[in-house]
């Protein structure tokens, strides 16, 4: 009997988080501008709900689509890959203590990369995806290619990496970072890449 009452305040739990999280997309999507100080206060809330800011456009665009925040997905890739992920991070916590002593800058150095380099990706995406919305905004649906959003992308992606490669060959991992966001910054400067 204990155990109906607690699936049953689980379900009715989560029932109403849903509800308050499409109360939340709904008054998102009024036409009223978002000012800087309630910015803050969306991404509060996107704790809250314990979602992404990017969960949080996809929930926005679901409900402008079909009225809800959430749908069921048989099938989700994510969760396949987290779960090799989180195999794959197991596994690199327990190299950590295992690595040469002489190996450590090396790694740290690889570390700082990988975490720069992943936000400059996750930038290149948030890019996309505004562009995306700001050609789109507003306007009849048009017969235009929309692949030419992956294609910038993607364009973008490899030519970053290629400088990459070219920055890596020879250089201490340490020293990549650096390089690389050197080059970075004088393309900006350039206006050679965006951001």
């Amino acid at each position: 009997m204990e155990t109906e009452k607690v699936g049953t305040t689980v379900a009715w739990g989560a029932l109403e988080e849903e509800q308050d999280c499409t109360e939340f997309v709904r008054d998102l999507l009024s036409d009223a501008p978002i000012r800087e100080d309630e910015y803050a206060d969306i991404l509060q809330d996107c704790d809250r709900f314990g979602v992404s800011e990017r969960d949080l456009w996809q929930r926005m665009a679901l409900y402008l689509q079909k009225g809800v925040v959430t749908e069921k997905v048989f099938f989700d890739a994510r969760e396949l890959s987290e779960c090799y992920g989180q195999k794959l991070r197991r596994r690199i916590l327990a190299l950590i203590g295992k690595l040469p002593q002489e190996s450590l800058e090396e790694f740290r150095g690889l570390m700082t990369f990988t975490a720069s380099f992943l936000q400059r990706v996750e930038f290149l995406c948030d890019l996309v995806v505004y562009l995306f919305a700001e050609r789109e905004k507003g306007t009849e649906r048009e017969d235009s290619d929309k692949g030419i959003y992956i294609q910038f992308f993607a364009e973008k992606l490899m030519w970053e990496l290629d400088v990459i490669g070219q920055v890596a060959e020879g250089t201490a991992l340490q020293e990549v970072n650096g390089k690389y966001w050197q080059w970075l910054e004088d393309r900006i400067i350039d206006g050679e890449v965006l951001i």
